[in-house]
């Protein structure tokens, strides 16, 4: 038993260093869409941003809170308190699917949706795994409003 629990210690261990080692996504830095305001702070224009893309940042503060309780009770309602990857989630995920002899049901965070948008994968098992690994190296790098 000793044996197993250093072993999963160990694991872990070269899990999180290979996290803080491997580069985040690069279109996380690539800058968001300039806007160009009148004296009133309404935009006059906005410009695309470098990847062609309309990138308008958005502060927390700014955003209906009813809206964000939504997204979280439809998409991720244990979002503040996972690590990217919701076991409880994946455990009825898991359940529902081999209940139902096929897929029925997701467990992904909105991290791992976040990361799908960011490198986008075929829909298969293995991009799902990949998927929580890279949800769990942005949890461990940006915050939760970061994220968001």
């Amino acid at each position: 038993m000793r044996s197993l629990v250093i072993g999963l210690l160990v694991l872990l261990l070269g899990v999180v260093g290979v996290a803080r080692w491997l580069p985040l996504p690069e279109r996380l830095a690539i800058p968001g869409s300039a806007v160009v305001l009148y004296a009133n702070n309404s935009p006059a224009h906005v410009f695309l941003s470098a990847d062609e893309k309309w990138r308008i940042p958005a502060d927390l503060k700014e955003i209906d809170p009813h809206y964000l309780q939504a997204l979280f009770a439809l998409e991720d309602e244990r979002f503040p308190l996972h690590t990217g990857v919701d076991v409880v989630a994946v455990g009825r995920a898991v359940a529902s699917n081999l209940s139902a002899g096929e897929v029925v049901s997701g467990a992904s965070t909105l991290t791992m949706q976040l990361v799908r948008m960011l490198e986008p994968r075929p829909r298969i098992l293995k991009s799902k795994v990949i998927e929580a690994f890279r949800a769990t190296q942005l949890e461990m790098i940006l915050n939760k409003k970061e994220i968001l």
